[in-house]
C-alpha cells in the first residue's frame, strides 16, 4: 500500500473495514508513504508484491508504480483508492504495461452530485448577497430565480456526471445536456438523466445556451487548460456560473479571474484548482460570487470507505480470477 505522507494509521483504520476480506486473501501487506520507506524493503519483499494500492493523497505511487513495473515480474494489479488515474498514466512504463489498473470509479459520484446542486441553488438564491446582509444585521428583499427555468449543461458526462445530471433534472426540473467525446458510449439510464447526450461537435451550442457550466473533465493530455476564454467564457451567458469538480489544470484560471471580473460570466462554484492549496494572494478569493471548497466536496464522515468496500469486492473477483470491475484505459487516461 502506498499510503499518505501522514502515514498508515488512516489507511489502517479503512482496512479494518474489509478486514474478514483481507485474512482470507491477503498473506502480507506492507505500507510505505514515501520513497525512502519503500527502499529500505528488502529486494525480496519488493519482489514478492502482487497488488499496489494507492491511497489518495500519496506522494510516493510514482516511483513505486515505476520500480514494480520494471523491476517486478510478479506484479499483476495496480488499484487506486481515488478516481483520478492522471498520476499514474504519467509513468511511461506503466501506462505502456499491460498490468491492469482499476479505480474508485463511482464512489464519490453522489456526493458531488449534491455537491453541484448546493453550487446551483447558492447562486440562484443569491446566498452570498444574503449572507452579507446578515453579517450586516441589513433587511433587505432581493426576488430569487427559479431553479425549474434553468439549464446545466455537464462537460464529461460520465458517473459524476450523470450523478449531477440526475438532480438537476430529476430534482431540481432543469433542463440538461451532457457532453461526451462518444455519445453512443451511454448508457440507457445514463441518457435518461439529460434532455440530450451530445458529443464535442455540439460543445459551442450547448454552453451557449446553459445557465450551468459543470465541468468534470478528467486530467490528460489534451483537457489541458480546456475551460478557457476563447473555448467557453466568451461563449458562455453573462449571467451564466461555471462549475469546476473535475481536474483543477482542466481549467486556464487567468482566463476564468478575467472573465469574473470583466462581467463575462456571472459566477463560479470551483473545487479543484490548478496549484494546491490555493495560494493565498489568488484573485479568486476576493471575487464576489464565487464558492470555494478545498477540494473535500467529494469527502463525508465516512469518506472513503465505499472505495475499500469496492476494492474488496475487486479482490474477490482477482483472486477468483474473475474480470476486474472499474477497469481503466491507461492510454486514455480515464
Amino acid at each position: 500500500y502506498c499510503v499518505p505522507p501522514k502515514g498508515s494509521a488512516q489507511t489502517l483504520g479503512l482496512l479494518e473495514k474489509i478486514k474478514p476480506t483481507l485474512d482470507k486473501l491477503i498473506e502480507k501487506q506492507t505500507f510505505v508513504k514515501d520513497m525512502d520507506e519503500y527502499n529500505q524493503l528488502s529486494e525480496e519483499d519488493k519482489k514478492s508484491v502482487d497488488i499496489l494500492v494507492v491511497q489518495l493523497g500519496t506522494t510516493c505511487a510514482g516511483g513505486v508504480i515505476k520500480d514494480q513495473v520494471v523491476n517486478n515480474k510478479n506484479m499483476k494489479w495496480v488499484h487506486s483508492l481515488s478516481s483520478g488515474i492522471d498520476g499514474y498514466v504519467a509513468v511511461q512504463e506503466f501506462k505502456e504495461s499491460d498490468i491492469p489498473l482499476t479505480n474508485a470509479k463511482g464512489a464519490f459520484s453522489s456526493i458531488l452530485g449534491e455537491f453541484v446542486a448546493l453550487g446551483v441553488l447558492y447562486h440562484a438564491k443569491h446566498l452570498e448577497r444574503f449572507m452579507q446582509r446578515k453579517a450586516e444585521k441589513k433587511w433587505e428583499i432581493e426576488p430569487m430565480e427559479v431553479v425549474s427555468t434553468k439549464s446545466m449543461a455537464v462537460i464529461g458526462y460520465g458517473d459524476i456526471g450523470a450523478a449531477c445530471a440526475k438532480i438537476a433534472k430529476n430534482g431540481f426540473g432543469m433542463k440538461v445536456w451532457g457532453v461526451k467525446r462518444n455519445p453512443n458510449d451511454c448508457s440507457e439510464l445514463y441518457k435518461s438523466y439529460c434532455d440530450e447526450v451530445v458529443g464535442n461537435d455540439q460543445y459551442e451550442r450547448v454552453i451557449k445556451e446553459a445557465d450551468f457550466v459543470v465541468g468534470v473533465l478528467p486530467k490528460v493530455a489534451d483537457t489541458e487548460d480546456f475551460f478557457n476564454m476563447e473555448s467557453t467564457f466568451s461563449k458562455m451567458k453573462e449571467s451564466a456560473v461555471f462549475m469546476n469538480i473535475g481536474r483543477g489544470p482542466t481549467v486556464h484560471e487567468e482566463d476564468l479571474i478575467k472573465a469574473l471580473k470583466d462581467g463575462v460570466i456571472g459566477g463560479a462554484v470551483l473545487d479543484v484548482f490548478k496549484k494546491e492549496p490555493l495560494a493565498q494572494e489568488n484573485e479568486l478569493w476576493s471575487l464576489p460570487n464565487v464558492l470555494i471548497t478545498p477540494h473535500c466536496a467529494q469527502q463525508d464522515k465516512e469518506f472513503m470507505s465505499d472505495c475499500v468496500f469496492q476494492f474488496a469486492e475487486n479482490l474477490e473477483n482477482f483472486i477468483a480470477d474473475k474480470p476486474l470491475s472499474n477497469l481503466c484505459d491507461k492510454k486514455k487516461g480515464y
